[in-house]
């Protein structure tokens, strides 16, 4: 049974945050500079290539992500009349950001199998650790306990990529994954501890938290044929009946497929994703952040989303 697609409404464009993307798009690609001088050509047409990048039209790393993943820096500095973006501390956030959102997305490609390890990968993926690692603990020098938080958010990373096994409900699998964007929620929190109260960081974290985990619903929901045909456990198996949680198998995969179209699971996750992105743009107005707000409320799945 073929499910309906769907799809985030369309995102905000930069817009007065094109000069911070720049600098997040360039701080991404210096990365492969890190590398030894002979595979740094051949990481770089990597990047240009995952990107969905052509070398002429030049490179845009943040095409493979939705602006609340990367404006949320910009917007919480910005609220904060903080400092400008060339700032040397700033760049530190950017390679801390920028490193984080590759390994997000290579470890992810790389588990589901949908990119093939090979030498150019796995030194680019080790420069990107390197350079998160030592960026997040120099900037968090700065900020008040934020080297002992990095090592905290770390810490909780690896300890849920390594429990990848079926939870007891869907918000257990999902406070998983919360723990999982650690290496990426990591540097709006500690951003927001330097320029807000510890009580409005932590309303930070939670707002992009809920942005975070839309966002997994939807890649879950979208990958749920791929999932079920490498009997990988995703967020979707939680909208089985529990004795039916078992038949997640490739041998089972219309059967599965069939009850999940019987349930409507395109509604329910339609439903669920736009109430996780209500929440975060509440949380957003009351942060004073009305921009950042209306970039999470743009992503709102609506009929014209639906394809």
């Amino acid at each position: 049974m073929a499910m309906q697609r769907l799809d985030f409404g369309l995102s905000d464009n930069p817009g007065e945050a094109e000069e911070f993307c720049k600098l997040l798009n360039r701080s991404a690609l210096s990365i492969c500079y890190g590398l030894p001088i002979s595979l740094r050509t051949e990481a770089v047409l990597f990047l240009y290539k995952y990107s969905e990048n052509s070398v002429t039209e030049g490179f845009n790393f943040l095409r493979k992500y939705y602006s609340p993943s990367y404006s949320i820096l910009y917007w919480i500095n910005e609220s904060a009349h903080g400092l400008p973006w060339e700032n040397p501390w700033l760049t530190l956030l950017l390679e801390s950001h920028s490193s984080a959102l590759l390994l997000h997305s290579l470890d992810d490609h790389l588990t589901d199998g949908s990119l093939r390890a090979n030498h150019i990968i796995l030194q680019l993926r080790t420069e990107a650790w390197t350079r998160y690692a030592q960026s997040s603990k120099l900037f968090g020098r700065e900020v008040h306990d934020g080297v002992l938080i990095a090592e905290e958010f770390i810490d909780r990373y690896f300890k849920s990529i390594v429990d990848l096994g079926i939870a007891e409900s869907l918000e257990a699998h999902l406070s998983r994954f919360r723990s999982q964007m650690g290496i990426w929620s990591l540097q709006p929190y500690l951003l927001a501890r330097s320029f807000f109260s510890k009580d409005q960081a932590e309303l930070v974290k939670r707002m992009y938290e809920f942005f975070g985990v839309a966002w997994r619903l939807l890649d879950d929901y979208q990958d749920l044929n791929e999932d079920l045909e490498n009997e990988d456990i995703s967020s979707m198996i939680y909208f089985l009946p529990e004795d039916k949680r078992q038949d997640w198998k490739r041998n089972k995969k219309q059967e599965v497929l069939g009850l999940l179209g019987e349930i409507q699971l395109e509604r329910q996750i339609s439903d669920l994703i736009n109430s996780y992105l209500n929440e975060a743009a509440k949380l957003a107005e009351d942060l004073h952040l009305p921009k950042y707000s209306n970039s999470l409320l743009s992503l709102k799945i609506t009929e014209h989303s639906r394809a």
